[in-house]
């Protein structure tokens, strides 16, 4: 039995299939999710004042103790940062907020932003997370951006959990970050819709038995007018929207985190260096050019249905 349910949380849409036994269990699951993922947008969200990831944001400095799911996304977000050199960076929030994306997207003045101030990112070397205290230290002048990161790891850390619950299959999609694990609806493997970010069209259905596609698409947050376009994809390095050669890129591995990362890290490379990065990583991956065109990385084959 199968129960499915979108619900918007995080800035974005959710969507949450769940296989069970029965149909209760099967709607307990979904209901399960969307409290789960309410509660990670409560701690995480930068626009939520109260949120862990707000007063870290304001400490000046100083620890703060916070959740273990917390504990685990800067965690995580650290850890991307280093295994790509820093070309996916959780940092970039000021210049993100320099930018005009200072508030929720859909209250931006995507007509008239505001004059541009350049800041690069300052990079996760100083950030602290102490387990044993249960506390996360920024260094002074150092703000974090959950951003993409949250949405994967919140998808990931729902599926495992309703998995653990009994469900026999489960997928949780929160905003192109998917995470499917078990029995599809009709027994077999998940099959997924990857959406080309310029004309919408599928670009390919990948069949996967477990695992997790994350998606990002400069055209998909962007604001301003033609002359000064800015989207949310913003370089560490210049502290500006990244203008690589791609409208977005797509990645194939076993967390939805970690593909989320390399996907951003991906996207800030461009075509070439991007499918390296892939490939050094040992992912699977879709880039598309701003001609639109669409470029592979891994072994993608092994995924197409």
């Amino acid at each position: 039995m199968g129960a499915e349910l979108e619900f918007r949380v995080m800035g974005t849409t959710a969507h949450v299939l769940v296989v069970a036994g029965s149909a209760d269990a099967a709607h307990a699951g979904t209901e399960r999710a969307r409290e789960r993922l309410h509660e990670l947008e409560a701690r995480w969200s930068r626009f939520v004042p109260t949120s862990e990831v707000s007063v870290l944001n304001g400490a000046g400095g100083s620890p703060v103790m916070v959740s273990a799911d917390t504990r685990l996304l800067v965690e995580r977000a650290v850890e991307g940062w280093q295994r790509t050199g820093g070309r996916f960076d959780p940092t970039v929030l000021d210049a993100m907020v320099a930018l005009g994306y200072d508030r929720d997207f859909d209250e931006i003045d995507r007509a008239t932003p505001t004059p541009v101030t350049t800041i690069p990112a300052p990079g996760c070397a100083g950030i602290v997370v102490d387990q044993i205290v249960g506390a996360v230290r920024l260094p002074r002048g150092v703000h974090f951006d959950p951003g993409g990161i949250g949405k994967g790891l919140a998808a990931d850390l729902v599926a495992e959990e309703l998995m653990r619950a009994g469900a026999h299959g489960v997928c949780v999609n929160v905003g192109g970050d998917l995470r499917v694990e078990g029995e599809s609806p009709d027994g077999g493997d998940w099959v997924v819709d990857l959406e080309h970010p310029i004309t919408g069209a599928s670009v390919v259905h990948l069949r996967l038995g477990a695992g997790a596609v994350a998606s990002t698409w400069r055209t998909k947050r962007a604001w301003g007018p033609d002359d000064d376009r800015r989207h949310h994809l913003v370089d560490p390095a210049t502290g500006t929207s990244a203008h690589s050669g791609l409208a977005g890129t797509a990645v194939i591995a076993a967390r939805a985190w970690w593909a989320e990362v390399l996907a951003k890290a991906a996207f800030v490379d461009g075509p070439d260096a991007g499918r390296a990065c892939l490939e050094q990583h040992g992912v699977a991956g879709y880039l598309i050019d701003d001609d639109g065109v669409v470029h592979t990385a891994g072994t993608t084959a092994a995924f197409a249905a």
